[in-house]
């Protein structure tokens, strides 16, 4: 559901889109027709660039989580091959929008730009998607939980069920000194917080036995947590001080293991960091 919703929002961005494409007319189409025309053609060639770079735009976010390395970067070099079989397509393709580039040389720049263009889609449509959620999904989820026997709580689901632990956590904080994002989780979340995972517009709250799923960025959960000590490892991982059990290290690759069981990622460029801070041990005094 979240999928369709998403390429929905896509979908409808391209619309204004091509009829902004259309009305500018590049490569002398003003001429070539109506407003209306003009944009029908551009319409299909920009929902023809997308149905061509938007499954690989997913492949290039997997290729940068699984060598953790910057996403942004990956991705505009990803789509800039992306974009090579796409130069050929409009080549061979005989449209007259792109007849006046001269050849490849000049439509592989058109090519670059479109697969850029169908990034900034998806970028808009995520702030749009995150925009929805904030503001119209807690209502929903009110009603579900409610339904489902569960206290209605707007940011909250519930939570997925662990193995048990193979350590104890430090003792659960009560009372005032528990800080503010402990408001946000259901009545089932047992012990203290022991990690915040990103995962798209939500936030996985990781706790001793299961996890609940709040609807906010995981900056402003972070935050929340109100100077509990703890440390960023990755762009989408938060580790609590205490929740540190070992850590593990595969080449240049390294994880946090945390008291129940689950491995948080530390980005490369964050070892150095967390290093200096205390963190993580020094990889010479650890060894």
């Amino acid at each position: 559901m979240k999928r369709l919703r998403r390429t929905l929002l896509e979908l409808w961005i391209l619309v204004p889109l091509a009829g902004i494409v259309g009305f500018l007319g590049p490569f002398g189409t003003y001429l070539a027709g109506d407003f209306f025309a003009r944009s029908l053609r551009w319409g299909g060639m920009l929902l023809g660039a997308y149905v061509l770079v938007r499954p690989t735009m997913m492949l290039w976010a997997w290729v940068a989580d699984a060598t953790r390395l910057p996403r942004g970067t990956v991705m505009i070099w990803g789509l800039t091959v992306s974009s090579i079989p796409m130069s050929f397509i409009w080549l061979y393709g005989g449209w007259n929008e792109i007849s006046a580039l001269d050849g490849l040389s000049g439509i592989m720049p058109f090519s670059v730009l479109c697969a850029l263009t169908i990034l900034l889609v998806a970028s808009l449509a995520d702030r749009a998607d995150e925009h929805l959620l904030r503001n119209y999904q807690g209502p929903m989820q009110r009603l579900r939980a409610t339904t489902e026997g569960q206290p209605a709580v707007a940011e909250a689901v519930l939570p997925v069920i662990r193995p048990e632990p193979v350590a104890v956590p430090s003792p659960l904080l009560t009372g005032e000194e528990r800080p503010r994002l402990y408001a946000r989780l259901g009545a089932q979340f047992e012990g203290d917080v022991l990690a915040l995972e990103s995962e798209d517009h939500y936030v996985r709250v990781h706790g001793l036995r299961g996890s609940d799923l709040l609807l906010m960025r995981l900056r402003d959960a972070i935050a929340e947590m109100d100077g509990v000590p703890g440390a960023q490892t990755h762009r989408s991982w938060w580790v609590a001080q205490d929740a540190v059990a070992d850590f593990s290290r595969s080449g240049r690759a390294m994880d946090v293991v945390l008291t129940n069981g689950t491995r948080a990622p530390v980005a490369r460029d964050s070892v150095d960091r967390l290093e200096r801070s205390g963190f993580l041990p020094v990889k010479g005094v650890a060894d």
